[in-house]
């Protein structure tokens, strides 16, 4: 082989080299100007995802707490939406992949045309000269990282619902005081803190009394609240209508003070009074403090209570726990008065 032919051989293997690396970097290139789209697209998706998290966050908690059929409806709605827009945006982000495949493919299939071409010759016919590989959108890390900000942005709405709209969070909880006279008598006072929500704040409450019973009712300022009574035979059902005073640092309190006649009963020289509590709904914490005349003797409390004397010199005992759902608590308490001088003769 002569000098130019050696010469000849070395430019056309240098021009090979030179025609590969060109080709290989037009097809570097193809790859990462597409996949770049489709990170583009993904990042989309996952901002909208982020969007629908909190609105449909939103809507949840509203939809749990509400009582309004109106809201319910609106709330079922919005669900609803979120879930269809989650849908088609899915929808969207596959299509988007496909078709940005599709044209990536298309690219490097012209340039492996283009190469085979104008090739002087083929080693491995059989054989494709270039690889396909799918695309690549985001990296995991981003994607764990989309992820943990859909989490993070849910668990912020729930968060911030709950205590910008007061959607009925908190505990519920009422405190009892029985004052009991040596005749029997009682004035029973129940101091009631309960949560509500600004979109669905309740009206008022029925509740049941005995016809000889004289019952208030007073919100947070001290004041009478309107009540409206239905009587039957034997008791008296009074409907409580809420006055802005019962609204206060976002929970109801309100005051419920009686006047009960023979509520202690008398047999064989024991008096015997009896309080009960039947909660029906969430869990509530209750205190029952009951103090027997003065000078009485206890005999007997059921459940055992917390036992001390207040600053008369009265004894004063409390029961204090929880409350479940449908379950009735009773408190049993007997004691016994000094005879006066009538009854001693």
């Amino acid at each position: 082989m002569s000098e130019h032919d050696d010469s000849l051989q070395k430019a056309l293997k240098e021009n090979a080299r030179l025609r590969s690396e060109r080709e290989e970097s037009l097809r570097e290139v193809a790859s990462t100007e597409y996949s770049g789209r489709l990170r583009f697209a993904e990042r989309i998706y996952w901002f909208y995802a982020i969007v629908c998290v909190a609105i449909g966050v939103a809507a949840i908690n509203y939809f749990t707490h509400s009582y309004d059929t109106k809201s319910l409806i609106t709330c079922a709605v919005i669900i609803l939406v979120i879930y269809e827009t989650t849908v088609l945006m899915k929808l969207w982000f596959s299509t988007a992949t496909m078709k940005m495949s599709v044209l990536k493919d298309l690219k490097l299939l012209r340039l492996e045309v283009a190469r085979l071409a104008t090739a002087t010759g083929v080693e491995s016919p059989n054989e494709p000269q270039v690889k396909y590989e799918p695309m690549r959108g985001a990296s995991p890390l981003e994607r764990r990282l989309w992820l943990a900000a859909c989490v993070v942005v849910a668990i912020s709405v729930s968060t911030w619902t709950k205590l910008e709209w007061q959607l009925g969070g908190g505990d519920h909880s009422t405190d009892t005081r029985v004052t009991l006279s040596a005749d029997g008598s009682a004035t029973k006072r129940t101091e009631t803190v309960k949560p509500y929500s600004n979109f669905d704040e309740p009206k008022g409450f029925s509740i049941l009394a005995g016809k000889d019973w004289s019952v208030r009712f007073l919100d947070s300022d001290g004041q009478d609240m309107p009540v409206e009574i239905t009587s039957t035979d034997t008791h008296s059902r009074h409907h409580v209508s809420f006055t802005d005073g019962v609204y206060n640092d976002g929970k109801m309190h309100y005051t419920q003070v009686s006047d009960i006649p023979k509520a202690a009963t008398l047999e064989d020289g024991v008096w015997t009074y009896q309080e009960g509590i039947q909660h029906v709904g969430k869990e509530r914490h209750f205190s029952i403090t009951i103090l027997p005349p003065t000078d009485a003797k206890l005999l007997s409390a059921e459940p055992t209570p917390d036992v001390d004397v207040d600053k008369d010199g009265r004894t004063r005992l409390r029961f204090r726990g929880t409350a479940s759902d449908n379950r009735k608590f009773t408190f049993t308490i007997r004691y016994e008065l000094p005879m006066t001088s009538e009854q001693e003769e």
